[in-house]
C-alpha cells in the first residue's frame, strides 16, 4: 500500500467517525445510540469481549499495510479500555513479529489459530493437531518472553470436527496440554463488508463509505442483539459474550466507531480472562453442523444423543 492511499485511508477513517455520528444523531442506526451522549451518562449493563482473528493481519486480495491496520485497531482499542485478544495464524508472521509484540504490550491476549489456518472438517484429526503444535511453536517465544502465562486456541472457522472421533481427539488433546479454546458466541461477517473495503481500492466517495460503515455497525449490534436472544432462551440468563472479528482493513477503519455504537447499547468491555470465567463455556456441546457458528448456537444444536447424562 502506498503512503498516498495510507494518508487517504487515514484521511477517510476521520471523515467516517464525523458521518458516523451524523448517522446516528438523526436515526440511521436508532436514536438511542445517538454518540452525542455521554459514555460516563450511560450505565453499562451488559459485557462482551472483542477478539480478532487472522493476525498479524487477515488475508487480502490486495497489498495491505500491516503496519497501518495494527496500529488503527489498537488505538482504537486503546481509546475505549479495551482489553482483547487476538488469534495468530503461524505461518503469515514473516517479519511482523513486532506487531505481534504490539498487541501484548499493549496489554493483549493473543492465542493460536493454528499454523496453516485449514479447515479441521477437510483433515484428518493427527495432521489437525500437528498444525496446532506448529502454530503454538510460532508465537511460543514471544508469550514466554512477554510473560503471557495462559495458552489461547481458536479454531479456525469454528470447526470443531465433523465427526464423533475426531471432535473428541481434539478436545482430549486441548486439555491434556492445558490448553484453553476460545469460543465465540457473536459471529459476524465482517469478511464480507471489508471485500468491499478492497475491491474499492480506496477510490469510493464518502457517501457510499458511510453507507457501508451505517450497514456494517447495524449487522454487528444486529448480531449481538441475537446472541443476547440465545442465552436467555438457553442459560436462562445474560452471559458474558465473546464478539469474533477479524483483523482487516475494514476493522481498522471504522472499529472506533463500532466499539462507540457497543457503548452507547450499555456494554462494558472485559477481558478474555473474564469473559471465559462464564459457566456458559464450560458447558458440553455436540455440534457437527458443517457451518461454523458461535458457542450458544452449537449448544442449541447439539445432538441430544451424544450429549453426557445430566
Amino acid at each position: 500500500m502506498s503512503k498516498v492511499r495510507i494518508r487517504f485511508l487515514r484521511q477517510l477513517a476521520a471523515s467516517f467517525m464525523i458521518a458516523a455520528l451524523v448517522y446516528f444523531v438523526v436515526g440511521v442506526i436508532g436514536t438511542e445510540r445517538a454518540h452525542s451522549q455521554s459514555k460516563k451518562g450511560k450505565k453499562a449493563t451488559k459485557e462482551i469481549c472483542i477478539t480478532f482473528d487472522e493476525l498479524p493481519v487477515a488475508e487480502s486480495f490486495t497489498d495491505v499495510d500491516r503496519v497501518a491496520v495494527t496500529d488503527a485497531i489498537l488505538e482504537a482499542l486503546k481509546r475505549h479500555e479495551v482489553k482483547g485478544a487476538g488469534f495468530v495464524v503461524g505461518s503469515r508472521i514473516g517479519n511482523s513479529y513486532d506487531l505481534l509484540g504490539k498487541w501484548l504490550n499493549n496489554g493483549h491476549r493473543l492465542g493460536n489459530l493454528t499454523y496453516s489456518h485449514q479447515d479441521f472438517h477437510e483433515m484428518d484429526a493427527e495432521t489437525f493437531l500437528g498444525d496446532v503444535v506448529s502454530g503454538s511453536d510460532a508465537i511460543e517465544t514471544m508469550l514466554s518472553g512477554f510473560g503471557q502465562k495462559k495458552r489461547y486456541f481458536r479454531y479456525p472457522f469454528l470447526h470443531y470436527g465433523n465427526t464423533v472421533d475426531k471432535k473428541r481427539q481434539a478436545k482430549s488433546f486441548m486439555k491434556e496440554y492445558g490448553i484453553n479454546v476460545v469460543h465465540a458466541t457473536v459471529v459476524v461477517e465482517d469478511y464480507l463488508y471489508n471485500m468491499t473495503v478492497e475491491k474499492s481500492g480506496g477510490e469510493l466517495d464518502s457517501a457510499d463509505y458511510d453507507l457501508l460503515l451505517s450497514e456494517y455497525i447495524t449487522h454487528v449490534l444486529d448480531e449481538v442483539v441475537r446472541a443476547e436472544n440465545l442465552a436467555r432462551e438457553i442459560v436462562k440468563r445474560p452471559c458474558h459474550q465473546i464478539l469474533q472479528l477479524r483483523a482487516n482493513q475494514l476493522n481498522a477503519l471504522v472499529l472506533d466507531e463500532l466499539l462507540m455504537a457497543l457503548e452507547e447499547d450499555g456494554y462494558k468491555f472485559v477481558s478474555l480472562d473474564e469473559a471465559l470465567k462464564d459457566k456458559l463455556y464450560d458447558a458440553p456441546e455436540a455440534y457437527f453442523g458443517m457451518r461454523g457458528v458461535g458457542y450458544l448456537d452449537m449448544l442449541k444444536l447439539s445432538n441430544p444423543d451424544l450429549l453426557p447424562a445430566q
